[in-house]
């Protein structure tokens, strides 16, 4: 039947499978047994003579028979009938509800007449369809695990891991193995034929000669400095370092004639025979194995003693050394220096250090130190200047300490440190990032602008609810928000780089604020409409100010993208400069190559020839990728589209390729006449490039710079009038106080003495409080207190970190927990006991008296020296220290009585005081005043009436300035609203120094007269800071520096420019053609009140990129 064949099927693929898991199975364990009794064979003979030899194969043996007995014994490799199949089915698929087994049992009894009375064939014949129906929605593949093989494959590649383990680790392990067990199995062999020839011809009887009084002395290796061991009575094993000559001495029972040493049962040492009975020799300790004594008898024959004196080798350790690197960073400078600290050590001395560093494909060795002295230990740091390695930007470096040790037997063992890498700063790359971002957030700012000019005309044509005013000014704040974040990364970028003007970061902080304060305002705006929509009663919020708020944030923006994008463009400029020098250079040195290949001065190299081709055409299309990222049109003939029939890419391509099968065919001069030809086209390409860049747009447009110069020139007139005045004010100030120090010399002295007796009070005072704080029981009971809570603080901590530490072990635990417990409980006892004192405001002010007392002796001081201004100074800090802690006791809650009455009157006293001293002070400043009026002449007051005068004619021309500066950074956000901010301060100090000159202050007018000079001093500073970076900006002129704005090198004078200018036809553009059309913003406005149409992002950006024209 067709459901019995079905069935037959399905079981006989799963015995298929089962053959062929079995086989795999079986060809593992055979494969792992045999690699397992010669891993266990090899390792007896290798430990020969030890009792690791037994134990390592017995232990190896054991562990493989538990694995094969586990899989014998699990039937794993026995065949698999149609009912085993069936069984293994039902178990995979239990819902089969055994009707596969009953089915293949069944089946052979269909048709069966005997059977038919006890099987009904139609029952059978439903329970095989109904069975075969079951089996087509199974998988015959999953009835048998996938990991049916996997201890068996696990068992073998732990075998082979095993294997290889030893073969590493075991110097020498398979041939020492076949050499022991060649040894163990020939020697006797060899005795028992060299008996057999030589016994007819001696009479002498065989002997058994037993070694005894065995002695060793081990001659350390020379670079160890170790001295000599003797080592005597000894086993006569050996164990030490490889080049250690072991001297063996020994005694024999019975007499012999000569004495040799066999190492390893083939090599032969002849011994030093003191006498019939002793005997000494050495051996040179090379490698691992063993070592034997044969003695030659009177007769002549020859014996081999079968003991083995088994030879170990020690081993010398590696050295190591570890690094530590004190300024890591991911990213370096070509020019920056590494510090590098290193701590290396050594069993037996050090013989140097060297840095090994990897860059692309080379390596380079830096010595670090060499040692003569045998120094085992070492410290000392390294500087790496990276100036002096030929790097290039962009290189991954990766480096590390090498140390070798002293062994000069088997050679330097090494040891290196931690591998460290690093990058050299690519320049290039992170300003084409920093491009990147500038050109990402112009964009952020076009669409925010785009927004603001649609919802603009909305608010002033229709009329809206509040809500919709909020919801406008909810997502006007979101996109200020990433506005602000891009445009501050942006410039923390530019700062780390550090080789940006100062125009430029000015221009990305006036973005930052002045965004930040629109959206701040458009936030407060926000809180106030949410509040009016709370109000129980809501009264009409008017639109107003969110238009005017709408109109604000659309001036900073178009202001901002006008000239975000001209230095945007300017960055991309100067990197199409930068590659046009590079394709130059490489033209150059093309051109000087065939030169050599033309006077046969040098052999044709194809490779070389086409790595430089190969560049020039990656550097031709990254110049033209550059030009054709640039946002704005520039009115240069190179940028029209007539200008590429003459610089045609694909031409100059073709030509490079041409240049280079002719050099491979030998046609020198014809690939010359080609490259001249295309030097010519790179030479024209350079003065295009030359005009586009000269006619590019200023940052700083012509009239401005002039309002700068000009200011300049007045700040310079300004310093001059004010250095004047101040010279005029300080001669006549030093007269006055020579006039005043004659005349109230004695007051002065009277008067300091009466302040000294004041301080004298006060410091008996302050002496009588810590002598009676530090002898108050209450105070002493604080102190112990105090000390054991400090203590007890320390052993928490302790056991805070013993307990995690045995958290993470898993011991003592609890014993741990228990134990911080009981410190926490005793700390919380010793916190109540000073709580109850009532003294912890007192023993504040206890571990403060001493600063405070330190701070009246130097009082005493300075009145001892007559010195005012020191005086007044110190005092004006002191006082209100101790009118601090007489309110802090006053205010204080539960304080100790007693303490707190006398330390409220003593404060008071020294309050009343420091009063006193206050007005003596007051009182001697304004008798000093006064005197002024008597003591200055007629002259000297009309001098300071001019003088404030003049001050004042400075105060209008330096607020007229400010006026200035203010107007100029709202045109140009590039200059800084320091300027302003400058201004007006040398205003407010000039309005002091104006006022007090009237006031005949002649000392406090100095003072003013100085900080206003300050001020015109640092805005004179900024603008000559600008007018240095301008010219960078403004291209007026080059600086030296090795990078212009963006990647930009400076130009030199070999191509292009005036220098080299022809005369060449030039498509001057039209008038009109590059004219933004005025209906165009209007367009775009009302076909926003209908829909937003498709190319619409598009051609906003289109609008404000044409704008920079």
């Amino acid at each position: 039947m067709n459901e019995i064949s079905e069935i037959n099927q399905f079981l006989t693929h799963i015995q298929k499978k089962w053959n062929r898991v079995r086989f795999i199975l079986g060809a593992y364990l055979a494969i792992t047994f045999l690699t397992g009794i010669l891993l266990a064979v090899a390792l007896f003979y290798y430990f020969q003579l030890t009792s690791t030899s037994y134990i390592a194969p017995i232990v190896l043996l054991l562990i493989l028979g538990k694995y094969l007995y586990h899989n014998f014994r699990s039937n794993s490799l026995n065949g698999l009938d149609r009912y085993g199949a069936a069984l293994l089915t039902e178990k995979k698929y239990p819902k089969l509800n055994n009707s596969l087994i009953n089915s293949v049992q069944l089946g052979g009894y269909i048709g069966d007449p005997a059977r038919e009375k006890l099987f009904s064939s139609a029952m059978i014949r439903e329970l095989l369809a109904r069975t075969q129906k079951q089996l087509t929605k199974l998988d015959a593949n999953l009835v048998l695990e996938n990991g049916k093989t996997a201890p068996a494959r696990n068992l073998f590649l732990a075998t082979m891991a095993v294997s290889m383990a030893v073969t590493l680790l075991l110097p020498n392990f398979w041939q020492q193995a076949l050499i022991n067990s060649k040894g163990s199995v020939s020697t006797p062999g060899i005795t028992k034929i060299e008996e057999g020839i030589q016994s007819p011809i001696t009479a002498e009887p065989e002997k058994n000669y037993q070694i005894s009084d065995l002695g060793l002395t081990l001659n350390y290796p020379s670079y160890t400095r170790l001295t000599s061991k003797v080592i005597k009575p000894s086993d006569g094993s050996v164990a030490s370092l490889p080049g250690t000559e072991v001297t063996i001495e020994g005694k024999t029972n019975e007499g012999f004639h000569e004495a040799t040493l066999v190492v390893n049962a083939k090599d032969s040492i002849l011994m030093e025979s003191k006498n019939q009975f002793s005997f000494k020799g050495a051996l040179l300790v090379r490698e691992r194995g063993f070592y034997q004594f044969q003695l030659k008898g009177q007769s002549g024959a020859q014996f081999l003693l079968p003991q083995k004196y088994l030879v170990e080798l020690e081993q010398d350790q590696t050295p190591r050394i570890i690094l530590f690197p004190a300024n890591p960073k991911p990213i370096y400078y070509d020019s920056d220096k590494i510090q590098i600290f290193y701590e290396g050590s050594d069993d037996f001395g050090i013989q140097n250090i060297e840095l090994v560093a990897q860059i692309d494909d080379n390596s380079i060795r830096k010595k670090i130190k060499n040692f003569k002295e045998n120094e085992k230990e070492t410290q000392g740091r390294f500087t790496w200047n990276l100036a002096l390695e030929s790097l290039k930007p962009g290189q991954e470096v990766q480096y590390y300490l090498e140390i070798k040790d002293n062994d000069n037997i088997s050679g330097p063992n090494k040891g290196q440190s931690e591998m460290m890498r690093f990058t050299i700063f690519d320049s290039r790359e992170a300003l084409e990032n920093l491009v990147q971002l500038q050109d990402e957030l112009t964009e952020k700012m076009i669409a925010l602008l785009a927004t603001g000019l649609v919802e603009d005309n909305i608010l002033k044509t229709t009329t809206k609810d509040i809500l919709y005013g909020k919801k406008l000014l909810a997502s006007n704040a979101d996109a200020l928000i990433e506005i602000i974040g891009l445009a501050q990364h942006i410039k923390n970028q530019a700062e780390e780089f550090g080789n940006f003007p100062q125009p430029y970061l000015t221009l990305l902080n006036n973005i930052i604020s002045r965004l930040k304060e629109i959206r701040q305002e458009k936030i407060e705006t926000i809180d106030k409409i949410q509040r009016t929509l709370m109000k129980p009663t809501p009264v009409g919020y008017s639109l107003l100010s969110i238009e005017v708020l709408n109109d604000r944030m659309i001036t900073h923006l178009e202001r901002d993208i006008l000239y975000l994008i001209k230095i945007t463009n300017r960055q991309k400029m100067d990197q199409v400069m930068d590659l046009e020098d590079e394709l130059s250079e490489l033209t150059e040195s093309l051109q000087e190559e065939f030169e050599n290949l033309k006077n046969k001065n040098s052999p044709l190299n194809s490779n070389q020839l086409k790595s430089k081709l190969n560049q020039i055409q990656q550097t031709l299309k990254q110049l033209l990728d550059k030009l054709s990222q640039q946002n704005q049109s520039l009115p240069d003939e190179f940028l029209n589209s007539k200008s590429y029939q003459s610089m045609n890419l694909k031409e100059m391509m073709s030509s490079i390729e041409k240049i280079q099968e002719l050099a491979n065919k030998g046609k020198i001069d014809e690939a010359m006449e080609q490259l001249k030809k295309m030097a010519e086209d790179l030479r024209n390409f350079a003065e295009q490039l030359n005009q586009t860049n000269s006619s590019m747009e200023e940052m700083v447009d012509t009239q401005m710079m002039e309002q700068l110069n000009e200011s300049m020139r007045e700040l310079e007139g300004l310093e001059k009038k004010q250095s004047k005045i101040i010279n005029e004010t300080s001669e006549i100030n030093q007269k006055l106080r020579q006039q005043q120090s004659k005349q109230s010399e004695s007051l002065v002295k009277k008067f300091f003495e009466e302040l000294k007796k004041d301080v004298e009070s006060i410091q008996a005072i302050l002496n009588d409080d810590k002598n009676f704080l530090n002898e108050h029981e209450a105070m002493k009971k604080t102190s112990k207190l105090l000390e054991k809570e400090s203590t007890l603080n320390q052993e928490i901590q302790s056991l805070g970190q013993k307990a995690i530490d045995s958290s993470l072990k898993e011991k003592n635990l609890a014993e741990n927990f228990t134990e911080l417990n009981d410190r926490r409980r005793q700390r919380t006892k010793i916190l109540n006991e000073i709580n109850s004192l009532r003294t912890q405001g007192f023993q504040e002010f206890k571990e403060k008296l001493p600063e405070l007392q330190k701070k009246y002796d130097t009082l005493k001081e300075l009145a001892e020296i007559n010195d005012l201004n020191d005086f007044n100074l110190l005092f004006k800090n002191t006082y209100p220290e101790i009118l601090r802690w007489q309110g802090n006791l006053r205010t204080s809650r539960n304080l100790l009585e007693d303490i707190g009455g006398k330390m409220s009157d003593d404060l008071r006293q020294i309050t009343r005081l420091n009063g006193e001293i206050s007005k003596k002070l007051g009182t001697l400043k304004r008798s000093i005043e006064a005197s002024n009026e008597s003591l200055l002449s007629d002259e000297e007051k009309n001098r300071l009436k001019k003088m404030a005068q003049q001050e004042k004619n400075i105060r209008g021309k330096t607020d007229g300035m400010r006026k200035q500066f203010k107007e100029m950074n709202q045109r140009n956000p590039m200059l800084p609203p320091t300027l302003s901010q400058n201004m007006q301060m040398a205003g407010k100090n000039l309005k002091q120094a104006e006022s007090r000159l009237n006031q005949n202050q002649v000392q406090r007018s100095i003072e003013s007269e100085n900080k206003a000079m300050k001020s015109i001093q640092k805005t004179q500073k900024i603008l000559k800071d600008m007018k240095n970076s301008g010219s960078q900006m403004s291209r007026q002129g080059k600086p030296q520096n090795r990078l212009r704005l963006g990647t930009g090198n400076r130009r030199g004078s070999r191509r292009g420019g005036a220098i080299r200018m022809q005369k060449e036809k030039v498509l001057l553009p039209s008038e009109d053609q590059y004219k933004v059309p005025s209906e165009f913003r209007e367009e775009i406005l009302d076909a926003m009140k209908k829909e937003t149409p498709k190319n619409y992002e598009q051609l906003v950006n289109e609008y404000y990129r044409e704008l920079v024209q």
